[in-house]
């Protein structure tokens, strides 16, 4: 499924479903902070924070959506599953989950704009 077919905020949507992918990865393997010493850094706490913050203000967005949709656009978006794939996970048509990720990352898009995070 390429870009074409999206509309810009849903884009950006599915940009933030990745960058809420990479930092929920970093948060559980315990990367959110470089201890490396290469000479002087003053250190910078708040963008640590700031991650854990986005993926929490992230998981609040995607809450709204219900299980299908969520295992749709995860599937399919941050897996990278092909869409057959992701319809034999969700034991429905091919069909179905194109118009299901389709109303999914528009409510995302929806969602995320109305919590000003888009």
């Amino acid at each position: 499924m390429g870009l074409g077919s999206m509309q810009p905020d849903e884009a950006l949507a599915i940009a933030r479903l990745r960058q809420w992918a990479v930092d929920r990865m970093a948060l559980r393997s315990a990367r959110t902070v470089d201890y490396r010493r290469e000479g002087w850094q003053q250190r910078n706490d708040r963008r640590f924070d700031a991650r854990l913050v986005r993926v929490l203000d992230f998981d609040r967005a995607l809450s709204t959506l219900d299980g299908e949709e969520q295992a749709a656009l995860i599937l399919t978006h941050r897996d990278h599953e092909a869409i057959d794939a992701v319809a034999r996970a969700l034991a429905c048509s091919a069909r179905k989950v194109s118009y299901t990720l389709i109303a999914a990352r528009r409510k995302l898009a929806a969602e995320l704009d109305r919590l000003n995070l888009l």
